[in-house]
């Protein structure tokens, strides 16, 4: 369980408000901060703010990087403007890069501390994702003079040229406030190798490296917009429930409809869970009795990841579950909003446009594959058709979806809308060439399909967020490998569906499979 979470920590675009499309530059005073992917455009944003002068730091706040070119170009701003840096929360690939150029280094406040962190790697081609070795010599000249005495050849060698992908990383935390066993640096080739295969650079830490030259943390007081806001996959949360105490009682007869078992477990888990230390989430079954609790991570994100896990997988009892409960803020609500809504919306879906119908059927694809994709290369050009598995355009599946035996929706993605009454299984499309971590993985699979779908000859439909999404196509072959009979992929998926003009609700995930 421990390694399956710490594979989830960074992905914290479930949780964290950003701007998908270009860096967010705000000046406070002789600070500007800095937030969100580094792409091309960032260039004559940085060098519009570098121009008025002034500037005495550049505080990067949750940096995960994009575009080398941007990257290496900004940071050479930064080193003749001469100036000092500050890392809140994780400054990963070209933000590191930016990071690095900074005359004075240091880490800062404002996020958690263990994702409090800088990435390093090496480049990578941005749509095949492939490791390109080609302007590895010049990010390792830039670590070099800034590492300056400390620069470890070693550790950056590694970094850049031992990378098997674009989710390989040496990360390297923040000082201050981590415990010394998280302080050291680790480097993985790629994003899902296990914790414990991947290298330890014990004895060293961010500064022993050179990558930060102080070890204090830096209290800082970041603008509004760079807060890290609370949000359940997408959806921002109001204000917490003041007392949570008062709402236990009434959640836990509701749930346990007076069966005395349910309730006795429900008020110790009630307990457990408000006396707990932040940050904390707590699931329940859905249409079968159990639980699952999370609590003293690291954020929200991963709390409400692991409690949701924990309902979804417990020993003898796999099934559906919905969180009721992240902090200090109730969510069971969202579930029955998007179920009501979805009742509302199916059976009034208007049929899409003839001309995208046959646009969706038109669209290039490759030659079916013969086994799942694995790795973390999971988007590109998909399929023309998958053998065994029939597709569906967005007209035939609003179609089905307006009829009483409409079939069983899976969502495969893990953010933004869903089509009404889909069920969301986080993580549902991956794949491993480790034989044992995927048997793992498809019991998991397994029991969640058997709890949405018991029946084997039931139609079960799978998409993801566009037709270059590979998610969804290895969710439709696994099951079909698992003796489904009708297995429906909707190649087009969220894109092709909004495209179409129809309507959405928000995501509630149900299950975890990894």
């Amino acid at each position: 369980m421990n390694r399956v979470f710490k594979a989830l920590t960074l992905c914290l675009s479930l949780w964290l408000s950003s701007n998908l499309n270009a860096m967010t530059l705000e000046r406070v005073g002789n600070d500007l901060f800095a937030t969100g992917p580094t792409v091309d455009q960032d260039f004559l944003q940085f060098k519009e703010a570098f121009a008025k002068g002034g500037i005495e730091r550049l505080i990067l706040v949750n940096g995960p990087g994009g575009d080398l070119w941007t990257g290496m170009q900004v940071a050479r701003m930064v080193q003749s403007a001469k100036i000092k840096t500050v890392a809140s929360g994780f400054c990963m690939s070209a933000c590191s890069l930016i990071f690095m150029a900074g005359q004075e280094r240091a880490f800062g406040t404002g996020s958690l501390p263990r994702t409090t962190m800088v990435g390093i790697h090496g480049a990578h081609d941005k749509d095949s994702k492939r490791v390109n070795t080609t302007h590895m010599p010049q990010m390792y000249a830039l670590y070099k003079q800034q590492m300056g005495e400390k620069f470890d050849a070693q550790v950056i060698n590694q970094a850049l040229y031992d990378i098997k992908e674009a989710s390989g990383f040496l990360r390297i935390r923040e000082l201050q406030r981590t415990q010394e066993k998280d302080r050291t640096p680790w480097f993985c080739p790629t994003g899902q190798t296990p914790f414990e295969q991947c290298q330890q650079y014990t004895g060293k830490d961010a500064f022993s490296l050179g990558v930060v030259t102080q070890a204090d943390t830096v209290p800082l007081q970041l603008p509004d917009s760079m807060k890290v806001q609370l949000g359940f996959f997408g959806k921002s949360l109001g204000e917490p429930i003041l007392d949570m105490h008062d709402r236990a009682g009434t959640l836990i007869e509701g749930l346990c409809n007076g069966q005395l078992l349910c309730k006795t477990i429900g008020q110790r888990t009630f307990t457990n869970y408000l006396s707990a230390n932040h940050n904390k989430a707590l699931a329940i079954g859905w249409g079968k009795m159990g639980y699952g609790v999370r609590w003293g991570v690291d954020d929200p994100g991963r709390a409400m990841l692991g409690a949701l896990y924990q309902c979804n997988h417990a020993k003898n009892n796999p099934k559906l579950c919905r969180l009721v409960s992240v902090n200090e803020h109730e969510v069971l609500p969202l579930y029955e909003e998007a179920q009501s809504q979805a009742l509302t919306l199916s059976g009034q879906l208007p049929a899409p446009a003839p001309s995208l119908s046959q646009a969706e059927r038109d669209e290039p694809g490759g030659s079916a594959p013969s086994r799942l994709r694995t790795g973390n290369q999971v988007t590109g050009m998909t399929p023309k058709s998958l053998d065994g598995v029939q597709r569906w355009d967005t007209a035939t599946l609003a179609q089905a979806m307006k009829k009483s035996d409409r079939p069983v929706v899976i969502d495969t993605a893990v953010f933004g809308p869903v089509i009404p009454g889909a069920l969301n299984f986080i993580n549902s499309g991956l794949a491993f060439d480790d034989e044992k971590l995927d048997q793992a993985y498809n019991e998991r699979f397994r029991h969640m399909m058997l709890a949405a779908a018991p029946d084997l000859n039931q139609a079960v439909v799978f998409y993801c967020a566009s037709s270059e999404c590979w998610l969804s196509v290895n969710a439709a072959m696994r099951a079909r490998q698992l003796g489904y009979t009708q297995v429906i992929w909707y190649r087009g998926g969220m894109a092709a569906w909004m495209q179409a003009g129809l309507p959405t609700v928000g995501r509630v995930p149900v299950a975890v499979i990894y």
